[in-house]
């Protein structure tokens, strides 16, 4: 599954938000800086609240993240 990978291989730039311009970079930005959750996440950065398009991806992407953090 792709997201795991990029996710897993850390590549900061990769958008994840075309809507916003938000990266994986700024999703771990935001949970090092406290968010527990995916609603957390979303509301410091925005992601997936415009077109919703990219909600899974990131949903995924911020589940991963989350489990590396706490490990």
């Amino acid at each position: 599954e792709q997201w795991k990978q990029e996710a897993i291989l850390m590549d900061m730039n990769k958008t994840v938000c075309t809507c916003y311009g938000v990266t994986i970079g700024d999703l771990k930005e935001a949970i090092e800086n406290g968010a527990g959750s995916f609603d957390e996440v979303q509301e410091i950065t925005n992601v997936s609240t415009a077109c919703g398009s990219c909600e899974e991806y990131a949903r995924n992407v911020v589940e991963e993240l989350l489990k590396e953090q706490e490990s």
